[in-house]
């Protein structure tokens, strides 16, 4: 089964750029961007390559609207690079507003 037929959301890339901070115990913080969102977890290009599969993370994410962060939290479940950035698969963990959020201004 290919990746794609796997996929039980639909990735959206997003009309504007999405900044994200990313912060988990074993490492402070990292920013970054949200290369593409879904309603199950996002794909992450950060500055760093310190984060582990299984790592519980806490995101801020900066959308075009509204001016505050995002707040949501996830886990890394697979780890790639691109163009010598690291990049982060995270599932979403949390099932609060912030999901519906995420998912609305994805499509604006």
């Amino acid at each position: 089964m290919d990746e794609d037929a796997r996929r039980r959301f639909e990735r959206r890339v997003p009309a504007h750029a999405v900044g994200v901070v990313a912060e988990a115990e074993a490492l402070y913080s990292a920013g970054g961007e949200a290369l593409n969102l879904s309603d199950g977890g996002a794909c992450l290009a950060l500055q760093t390559g310190d984060f582990s599969v299984g790592d519980e993370v806490i995101l801020r994410l900066s959308f075009a609207r509204p001016a505050h962060p995002v707040t949501a939290t996830g886990r890394v479940v697979w780890i790639g690079r691109a163009r010598g950035r690291p990049r982060y698969g995270i599932e979403w963990t949390h099932q609060g507003p912030q999901r519906r959020w995420i998912g609305w201004l994805v499509r604006v």
